[in-house]
C-alpha cells in the first residue's frame, strides 16, 4: 500500500475503475466562456477506458465537450455522509450516438480516459491529521 504525503492511500487505476462502477453521479469540469465550469452528471463506465455521460444536444455540457480535454471526478461510498474516496480522470471528450433505444434528443459524451488517479481516506485519518501545504 502506498500513502501520499497527506497520509491518504494512493489507489491504482484498477481500483479507481472498480470504485467508479459502484456510483452513478460525478462531476465534469470543462472550460466555458474562458472560465472553469463544474457540473454534476450521471455517468456509467464503458469498458476499461471510457466514461459515458448522457446529455441533451444544444446544452452547455454538450456544446462544450466535443473534442475537448475535460476532467471528471466522483467520490464515495454512495449514501455516506462523508466520502471515503475520490477518483479523478482526465481525457478527451467526444460525442457519440446512443446505441439501442433512446430518445431522439439524447446523446452521449464519451470521455476516453488518458489519466486516472484516486485517494482513499484510511480509518483513523481525518480532522486533525496533518496535511502538508
Amino acid at each position: 500500500m502506498t500513502l501520499d504525503t497527506a497520509g491518504l492511500k494512493v489507489l491504482t487505476s484498477g481500483e479507481c475503475l472498480l470504485l467508479l462502477r459502484d456510483v452513478t453521479v460525478g462531476r465534469i469540469a470543462l472550460s466555458h466562456r474562458a472560465l472553469p465550469l463544474i457540473l454534476p452528471v450521471r455517468f456509467r463506465i464503458e469498458g476499461d477506458d471510457r466514461i459515458a455521460i448522457a446529455t441533451m444536444p444544444g446544452s452547455t455540457l454538450h456544446r462544450g465537450t466535443d473534442g475537448t480535454v475535460v476532467a471528471f471526478e466522483a467520490e464515495g461510498p454512495a449514501g455516506s455522509a462523508e466520502p471515503t474516496w475520490s477518483v479523478v480522470a482526465h481525457g478527451l471528450a467526444t460525442h457519440a450516438a446512443v446505441a439501442g433505444p433512446a430518445p431522439a434528443d439524447h446523446a452521449d459524451i464519451l470521455i476516453t480516459i488518458a489519466r486516472i488517479s484516486g485517494r482513499e481516506v484510511l480509518a483513523g485519518g481525518g480532522v486533525g491529521s496533518p496535511t502538508p501545504v
